[in-house]
Parts: structure tokens; C-alpha cells; sequence
């Protein structure tokens, strides 16, 4: 099993970290956002967010198109470093650690985040080669290890069942929903801590998205999972808290069913009851 990496060799910082949103059955905080804001060039995307996602919860972010729900996402495992002219203000701690510390290793921070796009976007390639890339990329040349680690995050995927006598295969060949609980295994095959999901079944038909979904409530508790959607009624079903953005904004944060039930802020209010978005 991979070891997690470790992201600097630092004292963990004292500060008092956001106010949290508390829940019965949390083991604790996994991914504190600290007075957050990024800029592409001369403009704002992102204006002082803050949050604490538990730990082995499920998080949805909801809000309007172009909210802003994607590029906090991709801020956490710093994937909008690849854009020229981003900066950033304030935190996102993993344990503590700000993973914009200069002394952050970006390797291990993103073997530590796993990623789940769109649209499933496996490699041409076997399935077998695709769940192990990762193991890989990290040095892992033992074919024991490998095939041990591609079985149990296709198992731990629910794929197992469906491909074990097509590890072989190329892995276009199979299922737009195969794919994307595919690039799930590929993302778990090195254990993170923290997987991201941007809206995962955007692209797939309803029997694969009741699939996925299925998927993310077992994943749940073994992992911290945050994913980005836009249909209101899959947050309202996979996620144990919903995290609410307008204009680049956190507007509320809180149990999912009180979001969307019986929210503090008016917006939010008119968001979830279809007044507007």
C-alpha cells in the first residue's frame, strides 16, 4: 500500500483555523480554505473564501455556472498553477500545511488529491496500465505490487467484477460510465486522502450516473470527497454537507439537508428553490 507523502518537513502552523461547520460522526477537519481569492491576470475569480471540509465526508459545491465551484477545486490540488497570470491570496491547509508553502513538494500534494474530471478521460492504453500509471510514474516496478494495487482500487471503484478477464484490453473500449469509474480507480490507486470530483457524471446517461453516485456513497468515510455539480438533486443525494458559491463567493456552508431545507442566507434560499441559476 503507498505510504502518504509528505508535503514538507515543517512544524504545522498554530493558527485557529475557520469556523467549521460541526456534524455527529466527523473525524475531524481534513482541508482547512483560509480567507482564499485567486485572480487570472487583472481579474478576480475567487474573493476570500473559507471553509473547513471534514474529514471522510462527502462536500458538495453548488451554485451557478461560472461561479466560480471549478476553480476552487482545481486551486486545492493546484492545478491552476498551469495557467499563466494566476495568483492567489490567503491558504488551503492539508494537515496544516498550506500547499502553496514554497516548500511544498506539488508532486506529493497531488498524490494526496486524487482528480476526476468531466468527462472520463482514461489513457489509450489497457485498463490494467491505466489504474497502475500512477503507481509507475512513483517508481513502483514490482508486478505483484502492481497487480494487487489494480485489483483492489477496481474493487474499491466497483469495476472489478465487470473488467477482471479485460485488464489486458484497451481501456477505450469500454462504457462511457466504465470510464469514468475507471479514471476513479486510477485516481484511488496510490490511496489520497482528499479525492476531487468536477462534475463527474456531466457526461454520462442516468443508469451511469445512478452508478457513480452509488460509487461515491460507498467511497464515503474512506475518503474526503469534494465534488462540483450543478444538478441540485444529486448534491441533495450523495453529499453529507453543500457548499453554496455565487460570484467567486462561499455564500453558506452547512449539513446538506439544512441547505437545501432551511438555509441561513436568502440566496441561497433562491438558489435551491429555482429562482434563479
Amino acid at each position: 500500500m503507498a505510504q502518504p507523502a509528505t508535503l514538507l518537513d515543517a512544524e504545522r502552523k498554530d493558527d485557529e483555523p475557520p469556523a467549521r461547520h460541526e456534524r455527529a460522526g466527523a473525524q475531524g477537519i481534513a482541508l482547512e480554505i483560509a480567507g482564499f481569492s485567486l485572480w487570472y491576470g487583472e481579474t478576480q475569480a475567487l474573493f476570500d473564501n473559507t471553509v473547513a471540509v471534514q474529514k471522510g465526508f462527502v462536500t458538495a459545491l453548488i451554485g451557478p455556472s461560472g461561479c466560480g465551484k471549478s476553480t476552487l477545486l482545481r486551486a486545492i490540488n493546484r492545478m491552476n498553477d498551469l495557467i499563466e497570470g494566476v495568483r492567489i491570496a490567503g491558504e488551503i491547509r492539508l494537515d496544516g500545511v498550506d500547499v502553496y508553502d514554497p516548500r511544498v513538494d506539488v508532486i506529493a500534494l497531488r498524490k494526496r488529491m486524487g482528480m476526476v474530471f468531466q468527462k472520463p478521460n482514461p489513457f489509450p492504453m489497457s485498463v490494467f496500465d491505466n489504474v497502475v500509471y500512477p503507481l509507475r510514474v512513483d517508481g513502483v516496478r514490482n508486478r505483484a505490487v502492481l497487480g494487487e494495487a489494480c485489483e483492489r482500487a477496481l474493487r474499491g471503484a466497483a469495476l472489478w467484477e465487470e473488467v477482471k478477464d479485460r485488464l489486458g484490453d484497451n481501456a477505450l473500449g469500454l462504457s462511457g460510465g466504465q470510464q469514468q469509474r475507471l479514471c476513479i480507480a486510477r485516481a484511488i490507486a496510490v490511496e489520497p486522502d482528499v479525492l476531487l470530483m468536477d462534475e463527474p457524471c456531466s457526461a454520462l446517461d442516468p443508469l451511469a450516473t445512478a452508478r457513480i453516485e452509488e460509487l461515491v456513497d460507498e467511497l464515503r468515510g474512506r475518503y474526503t470527497i469534494i465534488i462540483v455539480t450543478h444538478n441540485m438533486q444529486q448534491a441533495a443525494r450523495v453529499s453529507d454537507n453543500t457548499a453554496f458559491m455565487y460570484l467567486g463567493r462561499m455564500i453558506e456552508y452547512g449539513d446538506t439537508q439544512m441547505v437545501f431545507t432551511n438555509p441561513r442566507r436568502r440566496r441561497t434560499a433562491d438558489y435551491v428553490t429555482g429562482r434563479f441559476g
